[in-house]
């Protein structure tokens, strides 16, 4: 059987688009999701950075300007502290983040991806 696949994605972020594209010539369907105007909820959170190494933390974009703009740089906060400020600001989340409920991927790494999705085409 086929996995499902979820992009959470920002249509003016380059590495989005590079995975949007990657995606497509792998011929991998996803069901796009606006990563700021339908961000994931908590328990959606929680369920990705359970298969992240470095947890909640993982899931934060540290070069993004909301990262900079509050402050974060060297902080040091509970998986809790990071999903209250997630909710509130969605963009701290590092992007695209692509799952299928067992796999996540977060950020755009050519090669992690083409590793963790061998065999997912549909082709």
């Amino acid at each position: 059987m086929a996995r499902s696949w979820t992009l959470y994605t920002y249509p003016g972020c380059t590495s989005c688009r590079a995975a949007e594209a990657w995606l497509k010539e792998m011929n991998i369907d996803v069901t796009k999701v606006h990563i700021y105007n339908d961000p994931p909820d908590r328990q959606i959170l929680k369920a990705l950075a359970s298969k992240l190494q470095g947890g909640v933390s993982a899931l934060i974009g540290t070069r993004g300007r909301a990262y900079k703009e509050l402050g974060l740089a060297g902080k040091a906060l509970s998986d809790d502290e990071w999903l209250d400020l997630i909710e509130k600001t969605p963009r701290l989340l590092r992007r695209p983040i692509l799952t299928d409920g067992d796999t996540v991927m977060v950020g755009f790494v050519k090669e992690a991806w083409e590793k963790a999705l061998a065999g997912a085409s549909k082709a």
